[in-house]
């Protein structure tokens, strides 16, 4: 009666899909997982790569359209697991960000856990634009103000408005 009690759990947990795996990561802002990133890129994974690889992985190659962090070539290869939960698709139609770290061997490392959305990465990862030029626009519109301000007392009058109060 046992046996048939535990065969007959074990067949809810299989037809449920309570027996299978799946990639668990951590639930982490993209923030620190920049931080702790070696290289982050936006790309599309564009097929296998032609090289070595070790048991339970694969080369991929990703076509850079955008780098956040490192210094990455345009056609980058990565290396991502093989035969596991957590494994890379062979090919995105999609741009995918990818957060890769390094490998003992210099290599950039990927699973389905450094993916991020490529709009998140970028905005995360993108440093402020035009800073000094916004600081030397502003310079220049408070000279001009001042000047502009300076002139008027020189003149002492007052623009004859229409309207305006007479002295």
């Amino acid at each position: 009666m046992l046996v048939a009690l535990a065969g007959a759990l074990s067949l809810v947990a299989v037809a449920t899909g309570q027996g299978a795996q799946a990639c668990v990561c951590a639930n982490e802002p993209i923030e620190d997982r920049l931080a702790r990133a070696d290289a982050a890129v936006v790309g599309r994974i564009v097929g296998p790569a032609d090289g070595r690889t070790g048991a339970g992985s694969r080369l991929l190659r990703v076509d850079v359209e955008q780098r956040v962090k490192g210094d990455v070539p345009s056609d980058l290869v990565i290396r991502a697991p093989s035969g596991t939960d957590c494994d890379l698709p062979e090919r995105t139609d999609k741009s995918v960000g990818l957060l890769l770290t390094k490998d003992t061997d210099g290599m950039l490392l990927g699973n389905l856990c450094s993916t991020a959305g490529p709009g998140e990465l970028v905005v995360a990862g993108g440093a402020p634009r035009g800073g000094p030029i916004k600081v030397v626009i502003g310079f220049a519109i408070l000279a001009l103000v001042v000047l502009w301000s300076f002139r008027r007392l020189k003149r002492g009058s007052r623009p004859d408005l229409p309207g305006a109060p007479r002295p």
